[in-house]
Parts: C-alpha cells; sequence; structure tokens
C-alpha cells in the first residue's frame, strides 16, 4: 500500500512541476531559454568571476550560482566556463558590464 502512495505521490509531483512552468512557450534550450537569473550569473561568469565571487556579489548562495551555471551548461549544450564566456559574448545584446572583480 505504501508503494502505490509514493507512485501516486511522484506523479503528481511531475505534474506539478509542469504545471509551475511559468513560460510554456519558452524554449527550453539556447541562448533564448535562458531565465534572466540564469543570464546575470553567465555574464559575470564571463567576466572571469568564481563561483563564490558571482555569490558574493549577487548576494545568493554558492549552491545557487552553481545551479545556475549548471542549468546555462546544460541549455547551451556547453561543457565548460569557457565556452559559457564565448556564448555570452556572441549572443549578449546588454550592455557590457563592469564590475569590481575581487
Amino acid at each position: 500500500m505504501t508503494l502505490c502512495l509514493l507512485k501516486k505521490e511522484s506523479g503528481s509531483m511531475q505534474k506539478s512541476r509542469a504545471a509551475r512552468r511559468t513560460h510554456p512557450n519558452q524554449p527550453r534550450s539556447g541562448w533564448s531559454s535562458l531565465t534572466p537569473a540564469e543570464l546575470q550569473v553567465a555574464r559575470l561568469v564571463a567576466l572571469g568571476m568564481s563561483n563564490r565571487a558571482v555569490a558574493e556579489e549577487l548576494t545568493i548562495s554558492p549552491h545557487t550560482v552553481n545551479t545556475h551555471v549548471r542549468n546555462a551548461f546544460a541549455k547551451l549544450d556547453v561543457s565548460s566556463r569557457v565556452q559559457l564566456t564565448r556564448h555570452v559574448l556572441l549572443h549578449d545584446k546588454a550592455p557590457p558590464l563592469t564590475t569590481r572583480l575581487r
């Protein structure tokens, strides 16, 4: 009986995740699929900042930064910070960032 309850709960959790998607027409891969937070983190990574420095700059957890970096890697199909930086330089329409590097 417990197994049946777990299966039902996991099924409903999957549905709720899909329902939480706020922009169902937003692409799931490519530059335009990045969230505003992922873009902000990617821009700072492109400046050469470490995850810890990005976290301090944005006053968020280093774990959160790591999550945004991993999500950006997956969406852009890249596996290095250098490749991520190339995407930022090629696709970013925002004005160049200036920040204090520590």
